[in-house]
């Protein structure tokens, strides 16, 4: 499958890759059947997300998936992200073509970002 030019964009060059020391919040996802894992790290004032990071462990799409809902995250409420992040806006950002394999790491992504704020409203 030939990727796009946004989403390998994002995968050589990953926003926020990293670990927030202090996050107000983490959201993890494992996928057992593929092995990958990813984290989204969260920093939250005033129920604004200020920062967020990724770690992940997967192939291309999900990197890019990972960074790209990073970055679509920060600035927004925590009721704006858990709406707006899914996994069509995500493939959206990146080009708007993933085969049907590859949009598991979109849903990913998105199950990683509503699982952070739902960590930090237990808070």
């Amino acid at each position: 499958m030939e990727y796009t030019e946004e989403l390998l964009n994002e995968f050589y060059n990953p926003a926020n890759v990293g670990v927030i020391k202090a996050a107000s919040a983490v959201g993890k996802i494992v996928d057992d059947e593929n092995g990958e894992i990813m984290k989204i790290y969260i920093s939250v004032e005033k129920n604004k997300i200020v920062d967020a990071k990724f770690q992940t462990y997967g192939c291309v799409p999900s990197i890019a998936c990972s960074s790209m809902a990073t970055k679509m995250m920060i600035g927004l409420t925590l009721e704006e992200a858990a709406a707006s992040i899914t996994a069509s806006a995500i493939v959206k950002e990146l080009g708007g073509k993933l085969s049907d394999t590859k949009t598991r790491s979109a849903e990913m992504a998105e199950k990683a970002v509503k699982a952070a704020v739902k960590n930090y409203s237990k808070k």
